[in-house]
């Protein structure tokens, strides 16, 4: 009974070491993995880093690119007003120009009206004149007529 305790205890024993050995395989396996691990961290530490100061720069220069094109826009202001006041007075200008041209067209019209009643007027005129000098001129045969006739 003895041999059964012994063989037990030297059983135990062996999947103890057996059981240990897979044990510090595992540990090890997980100690390389966990190395690997923090030198990539380390890495990416690194890497956020470098990131994190070009973005740093870039934003500055983004600032003050930010302010440079601000100060350009509020030079270029007078001018944009400029141009917004002369495309005012260009429209004021064609709405004058378009109140003339109708000013002128009425005129027109109106002296038209006049002329051509100044031409009937006119042709009324000198029918009655040709008129007046046929009857004139048919008196004045009439009368010499009468002289021939009388001699």
């Amino acid at each position: 009974m003895e041999l059964i305790l012994y063989l037990a205890v030297a059983l135990i024993a062996i999947v103890f070491a057996v059981l240990s050995i897979f044990l510090i395989k595992v540990l090890k396996s997980t100690e390389k993995t966990l190395s690997n691990t923090a030198e990539m961290i380390d890495s990416l530490q690194g890497q956020i880093d470098g990131l994190s100061k070009e973005t740093t720069m870039m934003l500055h220069k983004t600032n003050v690119l930010a302010d440079e094109v601000q100060s350009k826009v509020g030079q270029f202001s007078p001018v944009f007003k400029s141009v917004q006041e002369t495309g005012a007075s260009l429209q004021n200008l064609s709405r004058s120009f378009s109140k003339l041209s109708k000013s002128v067209e009425k005129g027109v019209e109106v002296r038209q009206g006049k002329a051509a009643e100044a031409a009937n007027w006119g042709s009324t005129a000198l029918s009655m004149w040709e008129k007046y000098r046929i009857k004139k001129s048919n008196i004045q045969a009439v009368k010499e007529e009468g002289k021939y006739e009388r001699v």
